[in-house]
């Protein structure tokens, strides 16, 4: 994948697409503000790479299904 940046509406629309959520442009001004993803300023706008957001997805994802994963083990075994 090359490496846009993309605006916060931009990343917010590609995350929407991404996810099958519904991302907001406030969902991702979050994940810039507590450092989730790295913003690069260019001409006073703030732009996200493409890639950061894709691994932040990427591990949230991950890590979301270890939980769900561990979850299910605990209910079965208890």
């Amino acid at each position: 994948m090359a490496d846009g940046l993309l605006t916060i509406k931009e990343a917010s629309e590609w995350a929407t697409d991404y996810t099958g959520r519904n991302v907001t442009p406030s969902n991702i001004s979050y994940l810039v503000q507590y450092g989730r993803v790295k913003k690069t300023g260019e001409n006073g706008t703030t732009q996200i790479s493409q890639t950061d957001l894709l691994n932040y997805y990427r591990s949230y994802n991950g890590s979301r299904e270890a939980v769900m994963e561990s979850m299910g083990k605990m209910q079965i075994t208890a």
